[in-house]
């Protein structure tokens, strides 16, 4: 979903300027939701369009970190030469590319940092996630990077290409390849993959681009980067593509490993009377079901999203007031190489808001933070299925997209409480203290049967039976 902030006022980015470069400042911890569309983003990007359970990519935040701190600001001593380097080869396939920065031997060891000095207006650095990105929802992710003693060449595979230039941007060499967008749908679609690679040095400069960035915007943004002197290093050290790590929901289960209670009863976690659950405070929050329902409207909803924010849902409901069904469209996979992804049907699905409203309690000794993130499972013969995705199942062959994607990504699309609150963290709960909060999911008309929901949400054996909705 999109939480805009911006335009920030002068006294805004001003502080986030004396903040990125004061003697004391911490490194970003970028939030999960961002980490995870960062990982889409890259698998997006750099492996191909499918969208896997098994594999997530992952890289270090590092590069990005650097960049965030790279504010807006024309450079003084910069490095320049006339040297241009970097090039395109074909690697497999008429879609595959592979984009190669040569290493240059004869460079100074001394450390560079940095400089970003153009963003078009009224884009700058979101705080909250360290991408530039406007009002507009526009978006550009940034990485910076240095070359290791190990390698000859900086290179890495751009699949699903349809087109690739050389340009050259004042002194800088610039990689600007575009992907096919077939089968993406909402927001932040990446299909530019950009280096930058400048004279005389073994650094570069990646980013992904939204469709709606122009390729003017985006030579004039590799012109206006560049290099100074520094005496801390602040670029990752490119060590070859992501590597694919192994883990996410392959894991199988079964109906018999959960222990089923009922809607009333109180969860405990089930660390809750674990020897050492004293010095886990987190141990000693339980939860409780109030009640559970379903509508086909957003009636009796707070018109606020799954972070408690401003969110206008008139764009997802027909003109009696009900909620759109899902229009989904499913793809064929291309393999990235010698083919790409193509169209094979529709199909409309009804759908259902599903309501809990739920009461946490901290039972432990001291004053809490809780986060209310229940899943939802569905049993289906013996095995139990979190409801991750809309347009399940997937296979290596086929994928779909759904015009209600983006309430649909497998969590709740509204998060509601009185108290006061973090995203949906509620904040300060004193020892003994309940409170209430009111979370709402969008379901498949034919999916509001054979529920069950982890209300405390860290995939403990605990869960609630729904039963069969209506």
């Amino acid at each position: 979903m999109k939480h805009d902030s911006f335009p920030y006022n002068d006294a805004e980015w001003n502080k986030i300027v004396e903040n990125a470069f004061a003697p004391d400042a911490q490194p970003h911890v970028f939030s999960e939701r961002y980490t995870r569309q960062k990982q889409d983003i890259q698998h997006q990007m750099e492996v191909s369009h499918m969208k896997q359970h098994k594999f997530h990519m992952k890289k270090s935040m590092t590069a990005l970190v650097a960049v965030a701190a790279a504010v807006v600001i024309l450079p003084t001593a910069v490095y320049a030469s006339t040297q241009i380097r970097g090039y395109f080869q074909t690697k497999d396939g008429v879609y595959q590319q592979e984009v190669v920065i040569p290493k240059s031997e004869s460079v100074s060891d001394q450390i560079m940092a940095l400089q970003v000095g153009w963003m078009p207006e009224g884009m700058a650095i979101d705080p909250s996630c360290g991408k530039y990105r406007d009002a507009n929802g526009r978006g550009i992710t940034m990485s910076f990077y240095k070359m290791g003693s190990q390698e000859a060449a900086l290179t890495h595979t751009v699949s699903y290409s349809v087109s690739q230039e050389t340009l050259t941007c004042g002194n800088n060499t610039v990689l600007y390849a575009v992907t096919d967008t077939t089968g993406k749908s909402g927001e932040d679609i990446f299909d530019k993959d950009v280096w930058v690679a400048f004279p005389d040095s073994n650094y570069a400069v990646q980013f992904y681009a939204t469709t709606d960035m122009t390729k003017e915007e985006i030579e004039k943004i590799a012109e206006n980067l560049s290099l100074t002197p520094s005496d801390k290093e602040t670029a990752e050290l490119w060590d070859g593509e992501p590597r694919e790590e192994v883990g996410g929901t392959d894991e199988t289960y079964k109906f018999d490993d959960y222990t089923i209670q009922q809607i009333g009863d109180t969860v405990r976690s089930d660390f809750y009377d674990a020897e050492d659950a004293d010095t886990d405070p987190y141990a000693r929050i339980t939860a409780k079901l109030d009640s559970v329902s379903v509508q086909d409207n957003f009636d009796g909803l707070p018109a606020i999203n799954d972070i408690g924010e401003p969110m206008n849902y008139s764009q997802y409901l027909n003109a009696d007031g009900t909620v759109q069904d899902d229009v989904r469209t499913w793809y064929s996979r291309g393999d990235g190489v010698n083919t790409l992804d193509t169209k094979i049907k529709e199909e409309t699905v009804p759908q259902r808001v599903l309501v809990m409203h739920l009461t946490y309690t901290n039972e432990s000794s001291i004053t809490q933070e809780i986060c209310v993130c229940p899943n939802l499972i569905q049993k289906n013969g013996d095995s139990m299925d979190y409801n991750e995705v809309a347009c399940e199942p997937m296979t290596d062959t086929t994928y779909c997209n759904g015009t209600l994607g983006e309430l649909k990504y497998g969590e709740f699309f509204l998060f509601s409480t009185d108290r006061e609150h973090s995203k949906n963290n509620i904040t300060n709960v004193a020892p003994g203290e309940s409170v209430d909060a009111t979370v709402a999911f969008l379901m498949d008309a034919d999916e509001v049967q054979n529920l069950y929901a982890d209300i405390l949400g860290g995939g403990g054996q605990t869960v609630i039976s729904l039963g069969d909705l209506q």
